[in-house]
């Protein structure tokens, strides 16, 4: 049994754990609230007691929506199913500011009709001191755990848990301003929460709007998709760099750009060496679509490789030495000290050996000295054979 205590402490800190313990929570809450409301004379605080248990319903909103957008990706869903936190998510942040336009609705109504409700018990308070205290608890708790697993949808939950707390010390404040016999500072109080309220569903939406269309997941994440593209060894450049998230999971396009020289299988390895950077360095990336061009393919310029221009370069040298009637056969080999270059010169038949070799030797040096080569082998042929 000892051996099994860590893994249940930290089901307690998955998204899971901690919407289930929330619902508990929220039970108990609902109860020792709605009991002290009706005991102690405080409407509000019975209010507030069955708030708590309507609670329960977004806490299974929540926990259905985190485990199916956290399932892997089937036949149906090749893209896995986190649209559906998502859209969990979204419908947090209406239910949130549904709460706030109800509670700010219902602070103008009461402020109008001019009611004086009964004066609570002092008692009242303590039952909603506790709330305040738990509800910040769970908000600290789930909040936690949200940004550990990267879940907006429990986020918002979070932020669920602290409109709670709001509103219950809107009703601290109710209680307090009715029993000092200023009957408007109840209503007063909610509806100020009431607007915060609002604010808090409004920030929650957005965000989730903004992922069920595609948009841009901010500047803050490109730069960073950027940074890492670009530190990959052999990346030369790139471009048409896009992400997008559903749920807590990013996808990643981009198009690299790589030497020219290199072949099909090269520019393959340098695209995977990108994934797994990706996937290494920036936090819950799902996917990735890496597209490979040859430096200059985005301008519409495909530039020479520095093979094809090591091999010119060396080509010219050699024309330039008088005797030398033509160069052919110019090939380069890749080594760790520079490109390997083997070349034929055709030369006159009247030269003899040693002048012929002394003109090879000149070569050899002058190409030799190009920053890309590393060793040269000239071979000599003759002029017209």
């Amino acid at each position: 049994m000892a051996s099994r205590q860590p893994d249940r402490k930290s089901w307690w800190m998955t998204g899971e754990g901690v919407t289930l313990g929330a619902g508990l929570v929220n039970i108990a809450l609902g109860i020792v609230k709605t009991f002290a409301g009706s005991a102690w004379g405080s409407v509000a605080l019975m209010a507030d007691g069955l708030h708590s248990f309507s609670d329960l319903a977004t806490d299974v909103v929540v926990l259905v929506g985190y485990r199916l957008g956290r399932m892997p990706e089937d036949e149906r869903h090749p893209y896995g199913h986190g649209r559906i936190e998502t859209f969990a998510t979204l419908v947090m942040g209406l239910v949130v500011g549904a709460v706030g336009v109800g509670l700010a609705v219902d602070a103008a109504l009461t402020m109008k009709s001019g009611e004086v409700a009964e004066i609570p018990s002092a008692m009242a308070l303590w039952a909603a001191f506790v709330s305040i205290i738990v509800k910040e608890g769970l908000f600290q708790w789930t909040a936690f755990v949200a940004r550990d697993c990267d879940s907006r949808l429990i986020l918002s939950n979070a932020w669920h848990h602290r409109t709670d707390a709001i509103s219950s010390a809107a009703v601290v404040g109710g209680i307090l301003a009715s029993r000092m016999g200023f009957s408007w500072g109840d209503p007063l109080a909610a509806g100020v929460v009431g607007l915060f309220i609002i604010k808090v569903g409004w920030n929650l939406c957005l965000p989730a709007f903004d992922d069920l269309t595609d948009a841009d997941p901010g500047e803050e994440l490109l730069r960073e998709v950027n940074r890492v593209i670009g530190s990959v060894d052999g990346v030369k450049g790139q471009h048409k760099v896009k992400a997008r998230r559903a749920g807590a999971e990013i996808f990643i396009d981009a198009d690299i750009e790589v030497g020219p020289e290199l072949s099909v299988i090269q520019g393959h390895e340098i695209a995977r060496d990108v994934n797994r950077a990706l996937h290494a360095q920036i936090k819950n990336v799902r996917d990735t679509m890496i597209h490979v061009e040859p430096l200059g393919a985005h301008d519409g310029i495909y530039r020479k490789s520095v093979k094809d221009s090591t091999m010119e370069a060396a080509g010219k040298i050699a024309l330039e030495e008088p005797d030398v009637m033509g160069v052919h056969a110019i090939r380069a080999i890749p080594l760790e000290t520079g490109y390997l270059l083997n070349l034929d010169i055709e030369l006159e038949p009247e030269l003899t050996v040693s002048e012929s070799h002394e003109i090879a030797h000149r070569i050899k040096e002058r190409i030799k000295a190009l920053s890309e080569v590393g060793d040269v082998v000239v071979h000599v042929d003759i002029h017209g054979e």
